[in-house]
């Protein structure tokens, strides 16, 4: 088998190659915003680009040691926001969606805050392969608009309108096919490894050098 026929095959092996225009998203808005499901539905059917973050670990540098300083995990970060871009439609019924959604956080008349737990909500993201079957997905925990973007306006544009949402979230969870979360099922709680020993060198004598 050749090189290339062994890469091929590789790749088939875990569901083929990520097309990355093959995906489907599941966003749920609070009933006090959106009162209909069916605007959710419409809604999530018109992302045209979106974001998944990545996952990073916070450092800090060991300086209570002599010698060369190094980097220690102190915690768990991810990107402030993630972005996502939607097709406006002519009645820009999804500005209206995330604008409602906004106002129910934060009433524009009163300026009071809703509680958190009332208008955070989950948003789910699939990859999907050629056949529109789900392969692998990601759940953004604790999600909720926080920018709704300009529309701009041209008379010299012909292209069709958009708009970009940021959402802000807590965690990202990566599911499998079928939305059950894979971190708990292969990572363990804990490291079980023990550092390895090493051994300095002896003199020829035999005594350890000190």
């Amino acid at each position: 088998m050749s090189s290339m026929d062994d890469f091929i095959a590789q790749i088939q092996r875990k569901g083929g190659p990520a097309y990355l225009n093959r995906f489907e998203v599941i966003i749920l808005s609070p009933f006090e915003a959106n009162a209909d499901i069916e605007a959710d539905r419409l809604t999530s059917f018109k992302v045209q680009t979106l974001t998944i973050p990545g996952k990073n670990l916070r450092t800090t540098p060991n300086e209570n040691i002599y010698g060369p300083t190094y980097e220690m995990a102190q915690g768990l970060t991810y990107a402030e926001s993630v972005a996502m871009t939607f097709y406006l439609s002519a009645e820009h019924f999804e500005r209206d969606f995330f604008v409602n959604w906004i106002d129910m956080i934060i009433k524009p008349d009163s300026y009071n805050l809703e509680y958190y737990d009332n208008y955070k909500r989950d948003i789910t993201i699939f990859q999907l392969d050629r056949q529109d079957q789900k392969t692998a997905g990601y759940i953004l925990k604790d999600a909720y608009p926080k920018t709704v973007g300009a529309i701009e306006m041209s008379q010299g544009s012909s292209e069709l309108g958009t708009i970009n949402v940021d959402f802000s979230f807590k965690e990202v969870i990566q599911t499998d096919a079928n939305g059950r979360a894979k971190n708990s099922e292969y990572r363990p709680s804990s490291s079980t490894t023990r550092p390895r020993m090493i051994t300095r060198p002896s003199t020829p004598m035999g005594a350890m050098d000190r």
